[in-house]
């Protein structure tokens, strides 16, 4: 015991300073520990929120509004499908088809990956 006591104080002093303030950080850190495992042992880690109070109002009578049309407001007139234009594609595909059919069709994704090479 004798021999490490003398090992100690012959070591320079911003030596045990050093390991003073470690061996505190040390001690710190293990009460911290402690008292957050006895904290989350005793209150539950997430608790259900409680909906606010809703302030209730009395029912009142209260006039239907489809029994009256308003003077104000005009109805709108119903759109019917007949008033669109009809469009005719089959040009537009046969044009596309037509010339597709001498080039090569371009292969790989969408962030300009080319395509696996086979295993084969």
């Amino acid at each position: 015991m004798n021999e490490v006591i003398a090992i100690v104080q012959a070591l320079p002093l911003a030596i045990k300073a050093g390991w003073v303030i470690w061996m505190a950080w040390v001690a710190a850190q293990v009460v911290w520990y402690r008292r957050a495992r006895v904290a989350a042992t005793t209150t539950p880690a997430v608790q259900p929120a409680a909906a606010p109070p809703v302030a209730r109002r009395r029912s009142e009578p209260r006039p239907d509004p489809r029994s009256e049309p308003r003077p104000d407001h005009q109805e709108a007139a119903p759109v019917t499908t007949s008033s669109l234009p009809a469009l005719d594609l089959s040009v537009i595909f046969d044009q596309a088809s037509a010339a597709d059919d001498g080039t090569p069709q371009q292969t790989g994704s969408i962030l300009g990956l080319g395509p696996r090479p086979s295993s084969n």
